[in-house]
């Protein structure tokens, strides 16, 4: 099912830019919505992006029981094979709990897989609060900052040289955004790689994947401001250049935390 050419006649649109009532038909109401207008190559990534985005929207709430299949093979228009894989993948996310006798249900926020990308990626896109943007930052300055320390303590000759290098980029790089965000996470990414911390790496990156695509996290930073987070990068540079594990901690928990400060939405109030 999953190799059948698309129709040439298919315009391409994709659920989402549907009308609202025609996309949740199926799944809040007692209709079946209207097929989708075209059957993406691999059909079971397609549904599973579909359902993680109506569930995070809030379209079933938690405690809700998910439709049955036969209902969502007509909404998706897809095999019951494809929905089947595509509740396997939802459970696996810790969205949804399978229960025999008792149907599918929708998990509570706190339960979801947050490191999953595509739960994470839906959770920032519909996080009106930022909320989990706060909670990413939470966790950077914690995770960065101990990083930082440690890269103070271990870093070898040849990463001061690459700390040192990136440094320089990002001074470079100041007055054009796009590239001075690149400059900034390979800033980062060396003090990682620095610290020999393998596994808050690798959560780091998980978790700013995702982060990195939404504009309400990353902001459009003019040359002045560039130029003053580089104030924050060069105290985090010399500390950890000087052995100073402290003080390299202290840097990179306030640059963090400052930076998403000036940078967060004046639209959305502090929590």
């Amino acid at each position: 099912m999953s190799s059948d050419p698309l129709p040439p006649e298919d315009d391409g649109a994709w659920p989402a830019e549907r009308p609202a009532a025609a996309r949740t038909a199926g799944l809040a109401g007692s209709s079946p919505a209207e097929p989708w207008p075209r059957r993406p190559r691999r059909l079971a990534t397609a549904v599973v992006d579909e359902l993680v985005d109506r569930l995070v929207r809030g379209e079933i709430p938690a405690g809700a029981t998910l439709p049955t299949e036969p209902l969502l093979c007509q909404t998706f228009g897809v095999s019951r094979t494809v929905v089947r894989e595509a509740v396997k993948s939802l459970e696996s996310m810790r969205l949804v709990r399978v229960q025999q006798g008792q149907g599918t249900t929708v998990r509570h926020l706190g339960d979801w897989d947050l490191f999953n990308p595509t739960v994470l990626s839906a959770v920032i896109r519909h996080d009106a609060e930022l909320a989990i943007l706060e909670d990413l930052v939470d966790v950077r300055s914690a995770l960065e900052a101990q990083m930082a320390g440690q890269a103070a303590q271990r870093a070898d000759q040849r990463q001061r040289e690459l700390l040192t290098e990136r440094m320089a980029l990002l001074e470079q790089e100041v007055g054009d955004p796009a590239r001075y965000l690149r400059a900034d996470v390979d800033f980062h990414d060396a003090v990682m790689q620095a610290s020999g911390n393998r596994l808050g790496r690798a959560m780091i990156h998980t978790l700013q994947m995702e982060a990195y695509r939404s504009l309400r996290y990353v902001g459009d930073p003019t040359a002045a401001e560039m130029r003053l987070s580089n104030v924050a990068h060069r105290a985090v540079h010399d500390a950890v250049l000087a052995g100073d594990a402290e003080a390299a901690q202290d840097a990179m928990r306030e640059h963090i935390i400052g930076s998403w400060h000036r940078r967060r939405p004046a639209s959305d109030a502090p929590r």
